[in-house]
């Protein structure tokens, strides 16, 4: 707390004697006085160059940590501060020292104005839909706000500088395209010729809350149960992988991150995202020593194919590492081949799709398991889709912003062009409240329901699995024998 008063000292409003070394130079060149440093009047340009090239020779981690922690963008400004004193820097219309410290700051590490709500805790989106038309979306929904790009040629330049943390270019050969800006900030983006030139950009900024939920906490968000948390803690810690479906925004990243906070220490797990969008789960014990098995792993983007590393190379690659858990946070092509092969060959996988029902999520497997020119009948890919991934959990963010799990189900076959299926649990909507006022649906109503029982067969897998039999019996058909393993 100290560090921060002192340099707030030199940053804020109040710069004392720094401020005053400021005014003094200014005076001094504009009564013509000779001064003894011949580059401290300068052009904007030149100056922002200077202070650049000496940031980016010593502090290329502060720089890259601006947009994880508010601590490291105030300890930037300090540094401008700094290197704008002792190289005795004045430029042209810029009357105080903090307008030229922000001046450049923004132009080296900012957004704009955009920095302001990538940094607001309770911002959940940004979304640009052009250079003078910005939202953004919080826990209570969303809203216009009032400021905007100087023009549609700014917007699509601070675009292009937020793809380009992430290795993307957009340009005119490449106008539409995702990324990211730093851990857990996605970006998705389109510039001319895919929207109109007048519009600047079109984009959508998704942040990922940096934290793990507790148990307690999802079960007072009525996010879930505690059964339905401890039977999905069940089949991953006992060789039965899991498909949470749902829409953007529904929670399911969220969801694996608690998840996987619930694996057993010893278990191997290895994660493959496009951006680090899961909170770290390595754990410490009391010494700092790493007490479990984590591998986190991120996916390469390139204009140029063969230095592309996918989603499905990384996959593979995990084979080599001896996993017990592999997590593909997010499925979207043919890596959903080489998932489910995995998953029917004694790895457990945990995977996220995007799906409008839990039944739908088997169909959007079976397209993208088909993106990978397989020539197997669409009846015995499902039926292998159906092996790997017996449980889907679907996830819904409901019109009050809450999210919830819709339903759990257990997928046994496929026959007569069906998914044969049982429902395990669901929750039900039973009533609304609306704001008077505004129309807005302030809170939606409904309970969570235990549906059914876990067939005989997964009581067996897990049950070879080492899971705990009073575990299994809990969510077993009623009768379920252990000893001769069968429904009495």
């Amino acid at each position: 707390m100290k560090a921060m008063e002192a340099m707030d000292a030199v940053i804020g409003t109040d710069f004392d004697i720094r401020q005053l070394m400021y005014d003094r130079a200014r005076n001094r060149h504009e009564g013509g006085e000779e001064v003894n440093t011949g580059r401290n009047f300068l052009e904007y340009r030149e100056a922002l160059t200077l202070v650049r090239d000496v940031m980016n020779s010593g502090h290329t981690a502060e720089l890259a940590a601006i947009l994880e922690d508010a601590a490291a963008a105030h300890y930037i400004k300090f540094l401008v501060a700094r290197y704008i004193r002792e190289y005795e820097i004045n430029v042209n219309g810029m009357e105080s020292l903090p307008e030229l410290v922000n001046a450049i700051y923004d132009s080296m590490a900012g957004f704009d104005f955009l920095t302001e709500y990538i940094y607001r805790s309770d911002v959940e989106e940004i979304n640009g839909n052009a250079w003078d038309d910005i939202e953004i979306v919080t826990t209570d929904g969303w809203e216009k706000i009032p400021k905007h790009f100087a023009s549609p040629m700014q917007c699509q330049d601070i675009v292009k500088k937020m793809m380009q943390l992430g290795g993307v270019i957009l340009d005119g050969q490449r106008p539409a395209a995702d990324s990211y800006i730093t851990r857990g900030v996605r970006i998705s983006a389109i510039i001319p010729p895919c929207v109109d030139e007048d519009c600047g950009a079109v984009f959508s900024i998704r942040k990922q809350k940096n934290v793990v939920f507790t148990r307690e906490e999802l079960i007072a968000l009525d996010t879930a149960t505690a059964d339905e948390l401890d039977f999905m803690e069940l089949c991953l810690n006992h060789g039965v992988s899991i498909a949470l479906a749902g829409a953007t925004g529904s929670g399911k990243t969220s969801d694996i991150a608690y998840l996987l906070s619930r694996i057993s220490r010893d278990k191997r797990i290895f994660t493959i995202e496009d951006t680090r969008e899961l909170t770290d789960i390595v754990r410490r014990d009391g010494s700092g020593k790493v007490d479990n098995r984590v591998i986190h792993t991120r996916t390469r983007k390139s204009d140029d194919d063969k230095y592309t590393i996918d989603t499905n190379t990384l996959l593979k690659r995990s084979l080599r590492f001896h996993p017990d858990i592999l997590v593909p946070a997010e499925m979207r092509g043919e890596e959903a081949m080489t998932a489910q092969e995995a998953g029917r060959t004694g790895h457990t996988v945990l995977a996220t799709l995007h799906a409008s029902t839990a039944l739908a999520a088997y169909t959007r497997m079976l397209t993208m398991c088909m993106m990978s020119g397989t020539k197997l009948s669409e009846r015995l890919m499902l039926k292998l889709i159906i092996e790997a991934f017996p449980i889907i959990v679907f996830k819904v963010q409901l019109p009050d912003g809450s999210r919830k799990c819709m339903r759990i189900i257990e997928a046994e076959d496929y026959s007569n062009g069906k998914v044969i299926f049982r429902t395990l649990f669901s929750y039900t909507v039973d009533g609304r409240e609306v704001d008077g006022d505004s129309g807005r649906i302030v809170k939606m109503t409904g309970r969570h329901t235990r549906a059914g029982s876990i067939s005989h067969t997964l009581s067996e897998r897990l049950l070879e699995h080492g899971a705990d039999i009073t575990q299994i019996a809990r969510f077993s058909e009623p009768g379920w024998s252990v000893d001769k393993g069968e429904v009495n």
